[in-house]
């Protein structure tokens, strides 16, 4: 029989889910923008040749999504070149492509489910390298060669298909940027139709804002896609690998869970949510504003009221991201006019958003007048300036106490209580889309849009509330449940 494809193009599609609260969207182009991809109809043809037979040129090949024709405007931004090379469409309803790098696993017990493993590189996949001195370094095929080991995955027959594709280079997690990022969203897109869920395998060390990048690309997802990998390589007799594996692929088969996660040691945190703690020890994430999702034991508990709502429209990707920010941690005692000069330099290459972390609820010191009319002037000439909180809990609160209201009046952001994580890849995110205005993206930096803030009045009271105020508290938090 001779196999033959018949891919269909997708359209475009603007809406983001969300409605602002004061104003319409104008002015709106087309950038990058991914529908629900639709079903591909494959066409099988007898022939009289072997049935293994398959014409090169009508062989199910790995699509490339080129880039969509963008309005003018796109050039400003920002080019970020992918290291590793896409995967493409790996499966469909009938074949699924088995080569070097993507390899199933043959299944042994009854197959109701399909989990699609890729696996960026990171500490899970590493080895000793004798040409870069012994250090630990990713290894290409390991990941292979250890899953056709792993009988859990293979025999039981709770577990899901798995097929497992090793991108090209394997790189660190340190190494992989805005490109990679979009080359593994549009890889999921790609193969969405004929999956039941993801797992993404990278190093730990900005899987917070992978995972919170991909968090906001994906609209509408409706499936589990969950990063994990490990502080111990695969090979070693002990490690955190296997068992970080094994739980992620559980909870990519998960009905309940709609949404992009972390699953780590013990727990399953909101990807949006997430932030690396620790270097050393095994549980190296935590979520530090919100309860895990879910938490293994002897059973897996999960959090009903926790998880994400089904998606309401199709899914669909929008890649673009604005990487043309900069981020401060102010200490006591900082040297204003080095700040200063540096804001204002980095204006002059077109800065297009300033995340600033404060003390406490987000406070500066009020004595610095030079510089809260420089964050004013910068506001103003539209550079979107964001304060968030350098306690690891908590949330911003401007204006709670007076260091704060000149902030408040000089047009700066609330980050509330989201990561840094979520804070830099949202405000990329936004300032990517090129649809929406600087007040726009003012706005959506405090509304809540893929559970990576808590909302206003479901938060504590601010230290040294009324008695009132904690009252008004405590009500609206008991209308959650």
């Amino acid at each position: 029989m001779r196999l033959s494809t018949v891919l269909l193009a997708t359209g475009a599609v603007l809406s983001d889910g969300f409605v602002l609260p004061t104003k319409t969207v104008k002015n709106v182009r087309p950038l990058n923008v991914l529908q629900e991809p639709k079903r591909y109809f494959t066409t099988m043809k007898a022939t009289s040749g072997n049935a293994t037979d398959v014409d090169t040129s009508v062989t199910m090949e790995k699509k490339k999504v080129e880039s969509i024709t963008s309005y003018d405007d796109s050039k400003d931004l920002p080019i970020h070149t992918a290291t590793i090379k896409p995967a493409g469409l790996l499966c469909d309803e009938h074949f699924c492509i088995e080569d070097d790098l993507t390899h199933k696993l043959q299944h042994r017990g009854r197959s109701r489910k399909r989990v699609l493993v890729l696996c960026t590189g990171g500490t899970l996949t590493m080895s000793n390298d004798p040409t870069k001195g012994g250090s630990l370094a990713p290894r290409q095929g390991a990941l292979t060669e250890y899953l056709s080991t792993m009988r859990e995955l293979i025999d039981d027959p709770e577990m899901p298909e798995i097929v497992a594709h090793e991108y090209t280079p394997l790189i660190d997690s340190s190494d992989m940027n805005p490109g990679d990022w979009r080359t593994v969203a549009v890889d999921i897109y790609e193969n969405y139709n004929f999956f039941d869920g993801f797992v993404v395998l990278m190093g730990t060390d900005t899987m917070a804002y992978a995972a919170s990048a991909l968090s906001f690309m994906f609209q509408n997802l409706g499936k589990p896609v969950v990063f994990t990998g490990s502080q111990i390589p695969l090979r070693e007799p002990y490690n955190d690998a296997r068992k970080n594996l094994i739980m992620a692929t559980i909870f990519a088969s998960s009905d309940s869970i709609a949404e992009v996660s972390i699953f780590f040691h013990d727990r399953l945190v909101r990807g949006c949510r997430a932030t690396k703690i620790n270097t050393s020890k095994l549980l190296a994430f935590d979520s530090p504003n919100l309860d895990p999702l879910a938490e293994i034991g002897i059973n897996i508990e999960e959090r009903e009221y926790l998880l994400r709502d089904p998606p309401k429209g199709p899914f669909r990707i929008r890649t673009e991201m604005d990487t043309r920010l900069i981020t401060l941690r102010l200490v006591p005692g900082f040297d204003d006019t080095m700040i200063l000069q540096m804001i204002k330099a980095a204006r002059e290459t077109k800065l297009k958003g300033l995340i600033l972390q404060l003390y406490g609820t987000g406070n500066l010191p009020s004595l610095k007048d030079d510089l809260i009319d420089c964050l004013t002037e910068a506001s103003e000439n539209g550079v979107v300036v964001v304060v968030t909180t350098q306690c690891h809990t908590g949330s911003v609160i401007l204006g709670h106490y007076a260091t704060g209201q000149a902030l408040k009046r000089a047009g700066v952001v609330s980050a509330n209580d989201m990561t840094l994580e979520a804070t830099t890849t949202k405000l990329a995110y936004l300032l990517g889309r090129q649809d929406l205005s600087i007040e726009e993206v003012r706005e959506l930096m405090q509304v809540d849009l893929r559970g990576e803030m808590t909302q206003e009045d479901a938060m504590p009271p601010p230290p040294l509330a009324s008695t009132y105020q904690k009252a008004i508290a405590k009500k609206n938090r008991s209308r959650r449940f």
